[in-house]
């Protein structure tokens, strides 16, 4: 008589191309990986396009648990999905923070998420030299003339995107002076500290912010917000202590950082 072994927990994490041994383009779907790489779960990246997706944009993750899968669409649910089915375990619990702790990493994670990588993005598509860097980034390897019908494509989506939520209803300097208040206050509140709530590993905030900062260092098309931290000590001895302990192979990252590093 044969006994069927149960598979390990696996997500297939379903996003926009990723480059070979670099952060994702999408801080969402660099979030997401960030998450799963520091639990430890079986998990592999998939290619996809928004419009593919359950809700419209990416991540979503097929999770495979329990000889069932499931679809969870947004980084947020997916998260909490693998925490609540116990397939991860919750950093803020493993750290022991206090319900106070908590709220405060919620509140950051919103406003890193819901203002400051908007604003971010809208200097990438909105402003005509980072959108050539961007798309080239992203689109580089599309024949022509398939690139430039997808990249209007996704500058319409995304600006129109951008407008709804408001960002896109600022002038650039109002976005721009946004995203440098949001780095004031990151620096600040990360200065003396080896991780955000002075714990001995990193917790859900980290996880977030390294997240974002990868993202945002990893591209030529954010140059306002990269040269503020680019010029940042404590920010990028931050975010090479979570390169080299979660993506080692983040080399021409990690190479930007020391360089940077070197000149401050």
């Amino acid at each position: 008589m044969s006994i069927e072994l149960e598979s390990p927990p696996h997500v297939v994490l379903w996003g926009v191309a990723k480059p070979p041994h670099a952060p994702s383009s999408s801080g969402f779907c660099q979030k997401l990986e960030t998450f799963l790489r520091f639990s430890g779960i079986s998990y592999e990246v998939g290619e996809t396009v928004p419009m593919k997706a359950p809700k419209g944009k990416v991540p979503f993750a097929d999770i495979k648990h329990d000889k069932k899968t499931v679809t969870v669409a947004d980084s947020h649910f997916i998260i909490r999905y693998l925490i609540e089915n116990r397939l991860i375990k919750d950093p803020d619990t493993v750290a022991g923070l206090t319900s106070v702790q908590k709220g405060e990493s919620r509140a950051w994670q919103a406003y890193i998420e819901e203002l400051l990588y908007s604003a971010i993005v809208r200097d990438r598509w909105y402003i005509d030299e980072n959108y050539t860097v961007t798309t080239k980034e992203i689109f580089g390897s599309m024949a022509w003339p398939v690139r430039p019908i997808i990249s209007w494509y996704f500058r319409r989506r995304v600006m129109n995107s951008i407008w709804n939520a408001g960002m896109g209803r600022h002038s650039q300097e109002e976005a721009q002076s946004l995203q440098r208040e949001a780095f004031e206050a990151l620096e600040a509140r990360m200065s003396g500290h080896l991780y955000f709530h002075d714990s001995e590993r990193p917790t859900s905030i980290d996880l977030i912010i390294y997240a974002f900062l990868a993202n945002t260092l990893a591209t030529s098309g954010n140059p306002y917000w990269t040269d503020m931290v680019l010029r940042s000590r404590t920010l990028l001895a931050f975010t090479k202590r979570m390169t080299t302990l979660l993506f080692p192979e983040y080399e021409l990252l990690l190479h930007r950082i020391e360089e940077a590093d070197g000149l401050n």
